[in-house]
């Protein structure tokens, strides 16, 4: 073969993309390779033997896996691989029709579908939060409702229906769902276990929901071909800069692009369509459904509570109470039993003090009074004079300034000054400070640099008892080292 064709073993080898010592044995074998010989054939030889048995084996079972099949023929004496084993199961396995679908259309005001969809995050000051669609389409006129939000909580959920309700101006009476945890705890086979909360949503509204069977999506296709519109149509392209920002977005698509096209299945405009579903649907409760997130907190002594990662204020007087918080996209509200102690704007970053003045007013009022309390207690401890009491001066500021000069002068020093200026009938800390230079400078001693502390200034004010340095003379005097 080599001879007549004047080729090289390489160059056969490339062209039948072969190994080139394959090649050479091939050339050197006399009788060659088998003619029009299937690649493998020889090794499939080796499982004709088992040919019924696979057969029967696969017409009762399907969807039994070749290793399964493996182990059972090794019992029987099969001593080939799994590769060529797998290649006969394919040949002989009863091939399967494609699942076929009636399409079904639904009746104005019958039917809607529901889902939900994780498309990514936003960033909110320090916070990166998850960001989903929900999307509920009706399925008459395929009029859909879009909105984005940053949790997939069941309140969440239930506060997007309460949403759609309002948009398409009425309530189906089923609704489609897959087998969402906000909506299905648990099913075992046709038993299903619906979420507690979300039945009694759903029967303020009066509408039934109807799970899905398990992997079938296409029970509920208008919403997952909705959710697809969704990605290419709105999302594709689109840089998600924050939560407003893509919602506000999504609105002016809904009106402007997606509910007015020509709907590839119905050929015509959903809204024109939504008239005679809305006719159908049924009418919205006088009240709204309160969707709120609900739970208990315990106030902290700084009268503070916890809630998704933030810390918000209360009225100081509840600190230590266990209190309840409702909370709402935009509202965080506290109560304690039916008493509103508090409303803050919720917050979407994390670990951030949400603080209302008020609620220390009264706190810092008591605490001024307890400061005043204290300022006059120490002066008088500091000298049993009242003079400046009785002066016409402010007591706190000239107390303030006083005690001040305590702490940079010391207490003897001012003490002394203090009995001076009252001998003269001076009242006021100008005269004290001016009577503690004066005798600062007889003694040559300079003035004392003031501590500040830049990084926790409060520090400065903390009251330090003076201890009485004779103590330490003592010590000397009495030899204890000796």
């Amino acid at each position: 073969m080599r001879t007549v064709d004047k080729q090289s073993i390489s160059a056969i080898a490339r062209q039948l993309r072969l190994h080139r010592d394959t090649v050479r044995r091939a050339l050197g074998s006399e009788s060659g390779p088998p003619v029009n010989e299937p690649r493998g054939r020889m090794a499939a030889c080796k499982l004709d033997q088992y040919f019924r048995y696979i057969s029967d084996r696969l017409k009762e079972f399907p969807n039994l896996t070749a290793s399964k099949i493996l182990l059972e023929i090794r019992k029987q004496g099969y001593q080939g691989g799994y590769t060529v084993l797998k290649e006969y199961v394919r040949e002989l396995r009863p091939a399967s029709a494609p699942a076929a679908f009636l399409r079904i259309e639904t009746q104005p005001g019958e039917f809607a579908q529901v889902d939900w969809a994780n498309i990514g995050s936003v960033t909110i000051g320090n916070a990166r939060r998850q960001l989903s669609c929900f999307v509920m389409v009706l399925s008459y006129s395929r009029m859909m409702y879009l909105e984005f939000t940053l949790s997939q909580r069941a309140e969440d959920f239930m506060a997007a229906h309460v949403n759609a309700f309002r948009y398409f101006g009425g309530v189906p009476k089923h609704i489609n769902y897959d087998n969402l945890k906000t909506v299905v705890l648990s099913r075992v086979g046709a038993e299903i276990r619906f979420h507690p909360r979300f039945m009694d949503f759903a029967g303020y509204y009066l509408f039934k929901p109807v799970p899905c069977g398990v992997r079938k999506a296409n029970e509920k296709g208008k919403v997952e071909s909705g959710i697809k519109y969704v990605r290419s149509a709105f999302l594709a392209g689109r840089v998600v800069s924050s939560h407003a920002q893509v919602q506000s977005e999504a609105e002016r698509w809904l009106a402007e692009e997606c509910n007015t096209r020509i709907h590839g299945t119905t050929r015509e405009r959903p809204t024109d369509r939504l008239e005679t579903d809305r006719a159908a649907l049924m009418p919205q409760p006088a009240n709204e459904y309160d969707c709120a997130i609900t739970a208990s907190a315990r106030a902290t002594s700084q009268a503070i509570v916890h809630f998704d990662s933030n810390r918000y204020t209360v009225p100081f007087g509840f600190a230590g109470r266990t209190l309840t918080i409702k909370a709402w996209p935009r509202r965080v509200v506290i109560y304690s039993g039916a008493r509103l102690l508090a409303s803050h704007v919720r917050c979407y970053e994390k670990y951030r003090v949400i603080e209302d003045p008020r609620h220390y007013a009264g706190l810092l009022a008591q605490r001024r009074k307890a400061q005043m309390s204290l300022l006059v207690e120490s002066f008088l401890a500091l000298s049993p004079e009242r003079g400046l009491a009785a002066s016409e001066l402010s007591l706190q500021g000239q107390l303030d300034k006083i005690m001040t000069m305590a702490g940079q002068y010391g207490k003897d020093e001012v003490n002394l000054a203090v009995v001076r200026a009252l001998k003269h009938h001076a009242y006021g800390a100008h005269f004290i400070q001016n009577i503690i230079l004066q005798q600062r400078a007889a003694r040559n001693m300079p003035a004392p640099q003031p501590v500040v502390l830049t990084k926790k200034p409060q520090w400065t004010k903390l009251a330090v008892e003076e201890t009485d340095m004779a103590l330490y003379d003592q010590l000397f005097e009495d030899n204890i080292y000796e």
